[in-house]
């Protein structure tokens, strides 16, 4: 662990040592779970060129040392520019972040990565996690990587998909008869106990560095500049969160003279910060009973609700809310025009660029970014309907036959 970083709390400013992650605010009772790393000294090269993987440039700007991250395969995800999806919706300057390729097919490798690498800095052997579960597939593959014992809670309704990836990493799954939130308040509850740490709480100070690396690259692929807008499908706010603050960083350094508006979307029945936005207000409600096909994004009362609200309203962004079928259709879309498989909640971020542009919030021919944050093979039970029913026939059907079929699928 670096000996440059502290802990700050974002309520009231108090700083403390790293290795004191797990006690809460001593001035005013913070919870320690949402204490930010801060650097005494900020580099002024960066990134790191002589590098070739992404982490290792941005060392200077994480919490580890080079030697203390367990896994150099997360990251390094591709940039690209849209054509198809950029022309349907006038865009001329749209581009794609395609998180599905990370090793276990979510952007929350990059968070896991980091925290579990803490985790074992911070000698600790035994890592429980909540999650809806992409970040719990990611925290079990890190934790195997470290050789590090892995319990998971999710919600019962948690892909099948998802849950056996969880499995196949080594972590040890508990299905919650509840959301997120309840798999989350079980999870803080574990981590008192001194044994075992909770990657979806005690170490969200280093998960959160983990999220930072999503803009890094970004900065990097647009030859060292950031665009107008980035656009992140939102649940908890995490990303968005970690998002802001390599924004703030990158300025801080001088390696950028603009600073990106981000824009989260949210599901239309799990959308609290849509309502904090809509109404107003200075904190995030709580919403009760969320419903959504986006298991991503379903969440009651995100624990970092009150830190990603005052970020977006400091990069003059905002949230938005899309309905299950414009995520559906998000799926087809973005798979049919760019061959990028999205999950439900990935698709968000598409779903809400078509929203944004329609309303007028998007000038067409500012950089734009949409993160795509999860592959589609995570998560079939709703989209499968969407491409929809298989032809069948018999095993000696005549080719004269099976032609006419094939161009039958295309009104030829």
């Amino acid at each position: 662990m670096k000996d440059y970083i502290f802990l700050e709390c974002p309520s009231c400013g108090y700083r403390k040592d790293v290795k004191d992650f797990r006690l809460d605010c001593k001035v005013c009772g913070y919870p320690s779970a949402l204490f930010h790393i801060g650097y005494d000294r900020l580099p002024q090269n960066f990134p790191l060129k002589e590098y070739s993987h992404p982490i290792l440039r941005y060392i200077p700007i994480l919490p580890l040392e080079f030697e203390e991250i367990v896994d150099l395969t997360v990251g390094g995800t591709p940039l690209f520019h849209s054509k198809n999806l950029g022309s349907l919706l006038g865009l001329k300057n749209l581009y794609i972040k395609d998180e599905t390729r990370n090793p276990s097919g979510s952007f929350k490798d990059r968070g896991a990565i980091v925290g579990v690498s803490a985790a074992k800095a911070l000698g600790y052997n035994f890592v429980g996690v909540a999650s809806s579960g992409n970040f719990a597939s990611a925290t079990a593959r890190a934790c195997t990587l470290s050789g590090l014992k892995c319990i998971v809670l999710v919600p019962e309704d948690t892909p099948e998909e998802k849950m056996v990836m969880i499995a196949a990493y080594g972590g040890k799954v508990v299905k919650v008869k509840g959301i997120f939130d309840d798999c989350r308040r079980l999870s803080i509850e574990l981590s008192k106990k001194k044994d075992i740490v909770s990657a979806s709480w005690d170490l969200k100070p280093f998960t959160l560095e983990g999220w930072k690396t999503t803009l890094l690259e970004i900065f990097e692929q647009m030859n060292y500049t950031l665009p107008d807008t980035i656009i992140l499908p939102t649940g908890g706010g995490g990303h968005v969160l970690g998002t802001w603050k390599a924004a703030k960083e990158l300025f801080t350094m001088k390696k950028v003279t603009n600073l990106p508006r981000i824009i989260g979307v949210q599901a239309s029945g799990s959308a609290p910060y849509v309502k904090a936005i809509k109404e107003n207000l200075n904190y995030v409600p709580k919403i009760e009973n969320p419903q959504t096909i986006a298991k991503s994004l379903k969440v009651s009362s995100p624990s970092e609700k009150n830190e990603v609200l005052k970020a977006v309203r400091e990069c003059d962004g905002t949230f938005i809310d899309v309905t299950d079928e414009e995520i559906l259709d998000a799926v087809a879309l973005l798979s049919k025009m760019e061959g990028v498989f999205p999950e439900p909640g990935a698709a968000a971020s598409v779903a809400g660029l078509k929203k944004l542009v329609g309303k007028g919030l998007i000038d067409l021919s500012e950089k734009v970014v949409i993160v795509v944050t999860g592959s589609g093979l995570k998560d079939i039970t709703d989209v499968k309907n969407v491409f929809g029913s298989f032809a069948s026939v018999e095993k000696d059907l005549p080719v004269d036959n099976l032609f006419a079929l094939a161009k039958s699928f295309y009104k030829l």
